[in-house]
């Protein structure tokens, strides 16, 4: 007479299983947050040199405004549009009622 027994085995494979899941599920999530974290440095990079070109267009506006009001500049601009500055100047006001 045969006598049939079940898998006594069957518990280690299902740890097996369970434990293999387990570290795909945490390889795919490593990999995951790994691309995640470089394309956050690419875009900080990127973001960076933003920055730098508007910081070196500011100063090169800054440049062009303080040339432009510069007394001497004003001064000689006046001269060459025949103004004169007037010592005592009359100021007309008008009364508010």
């Amino acid at each position: 007479m045969t006598v049939i027994q079940p898998n006594k085995d069957s518990g280690i494979l299902k740890l097996i299983i369970i434990l293999s899941s387990l570290l795909v599920g945490v390889a795919s999530l490593t990999i995951i947050i790994y691309s995640k974290t470089v394309s956050v440095s690419q875009d900080i990079a990127s973001l960076t040199q933003s920055v730098q070109n508007a910081q070196v267009k500011n100063a090169e506006l800054k440049d062009q405004f303080y040339k432009i009001t510069d007394p001497n500049n004003l001064k000689n601009l006046a001269a060459a549009d025949g103004l004169v500055r007037e010592v005592n100047p009359q100021w007309a006001f008008v009364s508010r009622s």
